[in-house]
């Protein structure tokens, strides 16, 4: 639901004059918007007093509103249960009424939320059997959101950690049969690396860097979550233990028994999830760097592949006959993703060869085309430069858009809302029948716009 209509409904028909009074109070509004429910409405998703408002709240607050600004929608009350608790039986069937179990779990957020001035909540209409409490739903405005007090307490460091880098350069080793770490997958194809037909494939997919380190994050969550269920629409421990180091800056670092509040809340689940064991079996996967200072082990995401400048010749070889040998030890993950994207692989003598291909080149992104192996190749390998003055005949019949996205808006108001707040060319382009264009990066943003305007959002896929 829209939140302007949530909160216009919230100050009509939710809140008694003492909860208005409390909310001004908490949020430093003048006396007289308590006496003037239009007025405190227009007040209410202001900047005034919020931040003072949200750093008033426990960590455990700070921590489960941090997860409602994550999910961006609207929850029942039983969905605070992971924050307060709520009435449990010692034992046994629990034959208690749904307002008996969460009687309390709305009191505490009641007083301790929606008095703060943080929270809108009303009562949305359902089934006539259902109890006004199970009508309830809640909801974190994300114009709060920059705001919240940090997720996660770091310590500084300018050490640069201890980091298995090698478990991807031996994973790129099973191209030409070499030993490989022991997996959770290494009886199955999903993550296989195999050539056939001169394609470099990983499982079933085309070989990409992006699928390299699917399988080195997937290799992480199966040695820890053997056993884990995870309820649907919940995060996985390390889905949680991912996005709570990817909120560290510089030189900051996580303890991993920082983790344990997190991994509660944002997971749904009473037990220890051990975030030390999820932090070391991550960092013996290549997935976290860590250091040790003082007894104690901290933990962060490694930095992203950086733009490689080595120069081809160190790591590819031009031979009599016109291949080119790659040296798996030292050629850049990205220079593989070119290679593998304009010729015909193979494997000779436990080494790795490739041929140009007309067909690759014609058809390959241009991306790949700007990409300095590419440019190397055209210069050093005299076969791969007549296959791609061939292809460059060819270039420009055909245009192929990378990372980019279509949707159609059929609202008027809804697209002009868009476009005022997309103007920019380079984010969005209208088009004809009702059409915009804008890049995948974009599609968070628009989609939270969108859902913010009270729209269903319809996706299409290819079959």
């Amino acid at each position: 639901m829209d939140m302007q209509i949530m909160l216009k409904q919230m100050c009509k028909s939710e809140l008694n004059d003492s909860d208005l009074k409390a909310i001004c109070k908490s949020r430093g509004f003048p006396a007289r918007e308590a006496t003037s429910r239009d007025i405190f409405e227009n007040f209410f998703l202001s900047m005034i007093g919020i931040k003072e408002a949200l750093n008033s709240l426990t960590y455990e607050e700070v921590v489960f509103l941090h997860l409602l600004n994550k999910i961006n929608k609207e929850v029942g009350i039983e969905y605070f249960e992971r924050l307060y608790g709520c009435a449990r039986p010692a034992g046994g069937y629990d034959y208690r009424t749904f307002n008996q179990r969460y009687k309390e779990t709305f009191k505490n957020v009641k007083n301790n939320l929606v008095r703060k001035g943080v929270l809108i909540f009303i009562e949305q209409e359902a089934y006539p059997s259902s109890t006004k409490l199970e009508r309830l739903r809640f909801r974190f405005p994300p114009e709060f959101g920059n705001f919240l007090p940090p997720i996660v307490k770091t310590s500084k460091f300018k050490e640069a950690g201890d980091f298995k880098r090698e478990i991807l350069r031996d994973k790129l080793l099973e191209i030409i049969g070499g030993e490989q770490k022991q997996s959770p997958f290494l009886k199955e194809r999903s993550f296989t690396l195999t050539i056939k037909d001169g394609d470099l494939s990983i499982g079933a997919e085309k070989f990409r860097v992006r699928h390299l380190l699917k399988w080195q994050r997937a290799c992480w969550q199966a040695s820890v979550e053997a056993n884990t269920r995870v309820k649907s629409g919940d995060m996985t421990p390390i889905e949680v233990t991912r996005y709570a180091l990817s909120q560290l800056q510089e030189h900051e670092w996580l303890p991993a028994d920082a983790l344990a509040v997190m991994l509660k809340i944002f997971t749904g689940e009473e037990k220890d999830h051990h975030g030390e064991h999820i932090c070391e079996v991550g960092w013996e996967w290549g997935c976290l760097v860590k250091v040790v200072a003082d007894g104690k082990t901290y933990y962060r995401l490694p930095e992203d592949f950086p733009e490689d400048t080595t120069s081809p010749e160190h790591y590819l070889q031009i031979r009599h006959d016109g291949t080119v040998a790659l040296n798996l030890m030292t050629i850049p993950y990205t220079a593989l993703e070119v290679l593998a994207s304009v010729s015909i692989l193979d494997v000779h003598n436990s080494n790795l060869e490739a041929t140009a291909s007309l067909i690759k080149i014609g058809n390959a992104l241009e991306t790949f085309r700007k990409n300095n192996v590419f440019e190397w190749l055209r210069e050093n390998s005299p076969v791969f430069r007549t296959a791609i003055e061939m292809a460059q005949k060819r270039w420009g019949k055909q245009i192929i858009h990378e990372n980019l996205m279509i949707a159609r808006v059929k609202d008027l108001s809804l697209k002009v809302q868009i476009e005022n707040s997309f103007a920019d060319p380079k984010s969005l382009v209208s088009l004809p029948n009702d059409y915009i264009a804008f890049p995948c990066e974009l599609l968070p943003a628009i989609q939270k716009l969108v859902e913010t305007s009270g729209h269903v959002i319809k996706k299409a896929r290819a079959k």
